[in-house]
């Protein structure tokens, strides 16, 4: 017995195998998508806001700045700074606030000296605003969401 047989797996390529089998086979295309898929292609077709064509994206992918304003939109509803359309504040929630804040403070950490001067200054101010309102709320002694409420949001 050889020492590979008596280490008990034996290794076999068979990719070549499986390409010759599919070159005989008839290749079929596979069914076209029902319904309507979006105006974005699929994530995996991502690419830099380039069309298949080489020309810019009339629809492009998602930026970093999507990302950007997409985490200090959540910051902003959760301190109350969003009105909605009847006229309401969205209730204030400073521990989601508080973390949206430290996420896009990780972000910046971690994306010095990468960034476009655009991008660093839309993360930079927007950070620095959003500190000051937050700080302004818990200095304002803002209720925590549920405040002064028992189980199943009933008062006391």
């Amino acid at each position: 017995m050889s020492e590979e047989e008596k280490k008990g797996f034996k290794v076999v390529d068979r990719r070549g195998v499986e390409r010759e089998e599919r070159k005989n086979e008839e290749s079929v295309p596979p069914p076209a998508p029902q319904g309507d898929a979006g105006n974005r292609p699929a994530p995996g077709s991502v690419q830099r806001g380039k069309s298949p064509e080489g020309g810019k994206s009339p629809v492009g992918g998602p930026s970093f700045l999507d990302l950007v304003m997409s985490l200090q939109m959540g910051a902003m509803v959760n301190l109350g700074m969003v009105q909605a359309g009847d006229g309401r504040r969205s209730p204030v929630n400073l521990p989601a606030a508080k973390d949206s804040i430290d996420l896009l403070d990780i972000l910046k950490e971690k994306t010095k000296g990468n960034l476009t001067e655009e991008e660093s200054g839309v993360l930079s101010e927007g950070l620095y605003h959003l500190r000051m309102v937050y700080v302004g709320a818990v200095k304002a002694g803002v209720p925590a969401p549920n405040a002064g409420q028992g189980p199943g949001g009933k008062e006391k």
